[in-house]
C-alpha cells in the first residue's frame, strides 16, 4: 500500500538459465504514473544475467499526488533467451490515512555564544510506506548548522518504515563575536513526496568575561612600612554582555589593609573599562622587601584576578634617627674620653 504523492519499490530477481541480456519493461502503468528499473544506483532498462546467478534490481513507480485512492496491477515483463511477465500489484490508501510530521521537545534554547546548541526531532511517517527523506538545516548568516540522522555522524538522509519514527539530530554553532539576541534556524525534511519543516531557535545570552590590569600594564609600586600607596586597577568587560555589581577584593600580607575606591561598580558594558583605586598601606613593622597582593574583581557573571607586586622601603625618619642616634654615641663617647682618661 502506498501514499498518494509518494514511491513504491519492489525488489526483483532475475534469473536465467543461460547468460545474456535481458530487457526490461512495466505495462498497464496509469496515465500520471512513472515506473523505472534500478539497478547498481543507477536507472536501467535491461540488465545482463549469466548463468544460475541472479540478479537483484528494483521496480521503483511514482505515485501522483493526485491518484486515486484503490489498486491497480502493472505488468513487468523480462525478455532475453525467454521471457516472463510478473504482475504487481499497487494499492493507492487514502491520503488522509495519514502523513509525516516534524516535532521537537525543545525548540528553543537558551546559552552563550561559547556554546553548540543541539535540539533533538522526532520525525515519524504516518504514511503506509516505507519512504527514505532527505535532511536539511539552515541558520543565520555565519552559523554552521547540521542536521543528521541519531547516531549517524556523516549521513544526511534517513529511512522511515511504515507508522514508525526515527530521531535526527540538529546541531547549531554560533560565529564568534556574535551579539546576545535570538537566532531561528529551519530545519527541512523532503520525501515521499512531502515536505515538513521544523522551526527552532536559539537564544545568545552572551559571554562573560573580566580583566584584571593596571592603566600602564606595570604590576608593580612601592610602599613605606605604615604609609599608604594608592594604586590605579584597571578593570575591563572583555565579553559580550553587560557585567553587574563589580566588586573589587584583595588577598593581602597579615595585618595589611587594602581599600577599594569605589568599593562597587554597578555595570561595565562589553568592551568597556572602570578604574578603581587600590588602597594598600602595609603594616607599620613591615620589613624591607618585596611582597604580594592579590586583587580579584568579582561580578555577578564572572571573576577575573591578578597579583601586584609591592616594595616596601623603611622611611626616610628612620635612617635619620639612626643617624643621629649612633652621632650621639659618638659624641658622648669623645666627652667621657676627654673627660675622665686623664685621671
Amino acid at each position: 500500500m502506498a501514499e498518494p504523492g509518494s514511491t513504491a519499490s519492489f525488489k526483483l530477481t532475475i534469473e536465467a538459465t543461460s547468460g545474456g541480456e535481458v530487457k526490461l519493461s512495466a505495462s498497464n502503468v496509469p496515465t500520471g504514473w512513472s515506473a523505472r528499473f534500478a539497478g547498481g544506483g543507477l536507472t536501467i532498462d535491461s540488465a545482463y544475467v549469466g548463468p544460475d546467478k541472479p540478479v537483484e534490481i528494483s521496480l521503483n513507480v511514482d505515485i501522483p499526488a493526485d491518484a486515486q485512492a484503490g489498486s491497480t496491477t502493472i505488468r513487468v515483463s523480462a525478455t532475453g533467451a525467454g521471457s516472463a511477465t510478473l504482475p504487481l500489484s499497487v494499492r493507492v490508501a487514502d491520503a488522509a490515512a495519514g502523513g509525516v510530521t516534524l516535532t521537537s521537545d525543545f525548540p528553543e534554547l537558551k546559552g552563550p555564544s561559547s556554546s553548540t546548541f543541539t535540539f533533538n526531532l522526532t520525525l515519524s511517517n504516518g504514511t503506509a510506506a516505507e519512504e527514505t527523506f532527505a535532511l536539511d538545516a539552515q541558520g543565520a548568516p555565519g552559523w554552521t548548522v547540521t542536521a543528521k540522522p541519531s547516531g549517524q555522524a556523516q549521513a544526511t538522509s534517513t529511512v522511515v518504515g511504515a507508522g514508525a519514527s526515527s530521531t535526527i539530530t540538529v546541531t547549531a554553532e554560533p560565529p564568534a563575536e556574535v551579539e546576545a539576541a535570538s537566532y531561528p534556524v529551519l530545519v527541512t525534511v523532503t520525501g515521499g513526496g512531502q515536505t515538513v519543516q521544523g522551526e527552532l531557535k536559539v537564544t545568545i545570552t552572551g559571554t562573560f568575561a573580566i580583566d584584571v590590569s593596571t592603566p600602564n600594564e606595570v604590576l608593580s609600586t612601592t610602599a613605606n612600612a605604615g604609609t599608604r600607596t594608592d594604586m590605579p586597577m584597571k578593570i575591563t568587560n572583555s565579553g559580550t554582555a553587560p557585567l553587574t555589581q563589580v566588586t573589587p577584593s584583595s588577598t593581602a600580607p597579615t595585618r595589611w589593609t587594602v581599600v577599594f575606591d569605589p568599593a562597587v561598580i554597578e555595570s561595565i558594558a562589553p568592551g568597556e573599562s572602570a578604574t578603581v583605586t587600590a588602597q594598600i598601606t602595609p603594616t607599620g613593622d613591615a620589613i624591607s622587601g618585596d611582597y604580594n597582593v592579590s586583587i580579584t574583581a568579582k561580578a555577578a557573571e564572572a571573576s577575573g584576578d591578578l597579583t601586584i607586586r609591592v616594595k616596601v622601603e623603611t622611611p626616610a625618619f628612620w635612617w635619620i634617627a639612626g643617624v643621629a642616634l649612633i652621632a650621639a654615641v659618638f659624641v658622648g663617647l669623645t666627652w667621657v674620653f676627654r673627660t675622665y682618661g686623664r685621671r
